[in-house]
Formats: C-alpha cells, sequence, structure tokens
C-alpha cells in the first residue's frame, strides 16, 4: 500500500481513469456490433446510417489513447469493406466471437432437447406396446423345498456354529490333611548297629 500522499493519489487518478478508458471501449464496441448487426441482417440502409457513428466511436477511442491509431484504421477499413460487398450483393456475415459462441451454445441446447424429446417419445410408445399385448399366463414356479435342519451335535453351538471348548474335569473335594508323626528326640533314635569289617588275609 502507498504510504505516501503523492502515490496515493495517484492510485485514485489511475483507477478514474481506468473507468474512463472502459466506457469509452464499451461506447465503441457496442457500436461496432450494432453495425455488424445491420450486415448480418443485409439492412444497407441502416449500415449505412450507422458507418459514421461507428467510425466517429473509433477515432474518439485513437484520439484519447485508449486504442492505436493504426487499429482503429483497421477497424474503419473492416467496416467499410464489409459494407462495400454488401452493396455489391456478396453475403458476409460479420459476427464477433462471443456472438459465434453464443450462437453454438443455442444450436447445441436445441439439439440436447430434441434428442431427450425423442428418447422420451420412444419410452412412451414401448409402453404403448406393452400396454397393447396381452397377458401371457406364465406357469407357476415351483415352490422351493424348505430348508432342512442341520443336525447339530453337542459340542456345537446352535447360532455361531462353531466348536465350543471342551468341558473340564470336575477336580474331587480336598480332604482335610493327615496329622504328620511326631518327631522323636535324638537320643532316643535306633542307632544303625556297625558291623564287624572283615580281616583281608
Amino acid at each position: 500500500m502507498p504510504n505516501i500522499k503523492s502515490a496515493k493519489k495517484r492510485v485514485l487518478v489511475s483507477d478514474k481513469k481506468r473507468l474512463e478508458n472502459k466506457m469509452v471501449r464499451s461506447q465503441m464496441n457496442t457500436a461496432v456490433k450494432k453495425f455488424n448487426a445491420a450486415i448480418a441482417e443485409n439492412n444497407v440502409e441502416l449500415a449505412e446510417s450507422l458507418l459514421p457513428k461507428t467510425s466517429s466511436m473509433i477515432d474518439n477511442a485513437a484520439v484519447k489513447g485508449v486504442i492505436h491509431k493504426n487499429a482503429a484504421n483497421h477497424k474503419k477499413a473492416q467496416i467499410g469493406k464489409a459494407l462495400h460487398q454488401l452493396k455489391q450483393g456478396i453475403i458476409v456475415v460479420k459476427a464477433d466471437a462471443k456472438t459465434l459462441k453464443q450462437a453454438e451454445q443455442r444450436a447445441a441446447a436445441a439439439r440436447k432437447a430434441a434428442e431427450e424429446e425423442a428418447l422420451k417419445e420412444a419410452r412412451r410408445e414401448k409402453q404403448r406396446k406393452k400396454l397393447r399385448q396381452p397377458k401371457k399366463h406364465l406357469p407357476k414356479r415351483p415352490q422351493k423345498k424348505p430348508p432342512q435342519k442341520r443336525l447339530l451335535t453337542k459340542r456345537l453351538h446352535p447360532r455361531r456354529k462353531r466348536v465350543l471348548p471342551k468341558p473340564k474335569k470336575k477336580r474331587p473335594l480336598k480332604t482335610a490333611p493327615l496329622p504328620r508323626p511326631k518327631r522323636l528326640p535324638q537320643s532316643l533314635k535306633e542307632q544303625p548297629k556297625k558291623l564287624p569289617q572283615a580281616s583281608r588275609t
């Protein structure tokens, strides 16, 4: 953003000039479009009446610097040539790119609408043919046998159909342990008798 007074003023002035140039260019383009429309309709009188006004708009844009003077001369030569060809009997369709694009879009929309209408008509005709034909009595379909219940073993779950774990064996109840025998003192214990060793002879 400008922070100097002269730069701020220059921004305002350039915005104003841009809007003025835009207005002049728009007036020139509108005049050229009207002239080209008269040429496309083969209206010589309207084209002759619009020629001086269109040339004046083009010159005004060149004087104000909106377009180059050579571009202005080229535009004036184009519209003069188009009027001369129309007077000579040569049919020339003058239209800008925007007008041509709009015409193409309209033609495409019309084609699409016609295709949709044809499809709808074909569907309606098909429905009418179905209504006209007598209904055929189709043979009854054989009834399906009810599904047989699967025999489930004791170890299969009825819903999940998976093997259940084996039941755990019941352990016998624990009884009270027997009392341990009392330990005798060391003196009372019977000491083993030592046997006499045999002498080696």
